[in-house]
């Protein structure tokens, strides 16, 4: 019974000290467009990246488009998933999903990243609707993307916008040096966003 106890407490001190906290180490930024039926996500490092990327929950599957690894040797990696796949979450139009970069093709690790990244397609504020139906292509979503843990037993909705980049568009781009110890609102950006740049006291997009 005593070395049942034990066991479970060495258990228990065992999760609670390897749990995985989100990092940016190798990476240089994260590109999120949301189509009219589908999400993109382009990944640029500083090294040749040699891990994967893939949405959670479909790690153990690995195959696409949901799982992508590099075909050679590169710094960039870009994933593309219809909104109804790779457990896409739909909540009221608002399109949300995860994605995990890691540098092992094998295992989580301290190091790696994952990015909470969401479409919202409904009707903007102040706009007027002439149709009661609208073809989801002919609205502009706008698109966010949040630096979050890439342990899989962190919950799905527990994300910290004090690391996420918000346009009014349906592009954005997370670039995480400017992320490194800030503790700043979220940052939202307005415009056609190809790179957004963030430090403490700017903000300034590349157009």
């Amino acid at each position: 019974m005593e070395a049942s106890t034990e066991e479970s407490l060495f258990e228990q001190d065992l999760g609670d000290q390897f749990k995985i906290d989100a990092s940016t180490r190798g990476l240089q930024k994260v590109n999120l467009r949301c189509g009219a039926d589908s999400m993109r996500i382009e990944l640029k490092t500083e090294e040749d990246f040699t891990g994967v990327m893939y949405t959670r929950g479909s790690f153990y599957k690995q195959s696409e488009p949901c799982f992508v690894k590099p075909k050679r040797a590169g710094k960039s990696l870009e994933m593309k998933f219809n909104l109804d796949q790779c457990q896409t979450i739909n909540n009221d139009e608002v399109y949300s999903n995860i994605v995990v970069v890691q540098h092992d093709p094998d295992l989580v690790t301290p190091g790696d990243a994952a990015f909470a990244v969401e479409c919202d397609f409904r009707k903007p504020r102040g706009v007027t609707v002439t149709s009661q139906f609208q073809a989801r292509d002919s609205l502009t979503p706008t698109s966010r993307i949040t630096l979050t843990s890439p342990d899989p037993s962190t919950p799905t909705q527990d994300h910290d916008h004090s690391n996420s980049v918000f346009s009014d568009t349906d592009s954005v781009t997370f670039v995480p040096s400017h992320f490194t110890n800030q503790t700043a609102e979220e940052k939202r950006v307005k415009g056609s966003v190809e790179t957004v740049e963030i430090s403490s006291n700017r903000i300034t997009d590349e157009l």
